[in-house]
């Protein structure tokens, strides 16, 4: 008898298992690409972030990566812009905040990568080392937003 002592070899269940596995793996995979909207998104989407801090539960994604495919909503200045919004159902849009952003547009589709955090207009500030206009981040305070490591412009449909 082979294998593990104490059990016994029954030809074919490995193969049934291995089959399994294969299938399931597979119909993962065939679940993550039917909506447009999170293509090439991992990890979090843009409704999943704003629900999270709509129940009062930002815990659940501050400090969590995710790569975000979207368009641009508002361009808010040379630091900042929204992606999402109604492009993601209901969700309201998602701040985006880069030190070193490349020049977007209103309707540009981005892929942004980085880290959610929950605003703090003196943080930010802090963190990029600019004074920003206090009038155009007031309806941010609290909120999440993405503090991104990479903006990636034009990207594909």
């Amino acid at each position: 008898m082979r294998g593990v002592p104490g059990r016994q070899f029954f030809p074919g269940r490995r193969s049934a298992r291995s089959a399994a596995a294969l299938l399931l793996a597979a119909a993962a995979l065939a679940g993550c690409g039917g909506d447009d909207t999170a293509e090439g998104e991992s990890g979090l989407n843009v409704g999943e972030v704003q629900e999270a801090f709509e129940r009062g539960d930002p815990e659940s994604v501050t400090g969590e990566r995710g790569t975000f495919n979207a368009r641009v909503e508002n361009v808010i200045s040379p630091w900042a812009f929204t992606i999402g919004g109604g492009e993601f159902g209901d969700a309201d849009p998602l701040l985006v905040i880069e030190e070193a952003m490349p020049p977007v547009d209103q309707d540009d589709r981005v892929r942004v990568e980085g880290t959610i955090h929950q605003f703090d207009l003196s943080r930010v500030q802090k963190d990029l080392g600019v004074d920003l206009a206090e009038p155009l981040y007031q309806d941010f305070s609290g909120e999440p937003y993405v503090k991104a490591d990479k903006i990636a412009e034009d990207v594909g449909e």
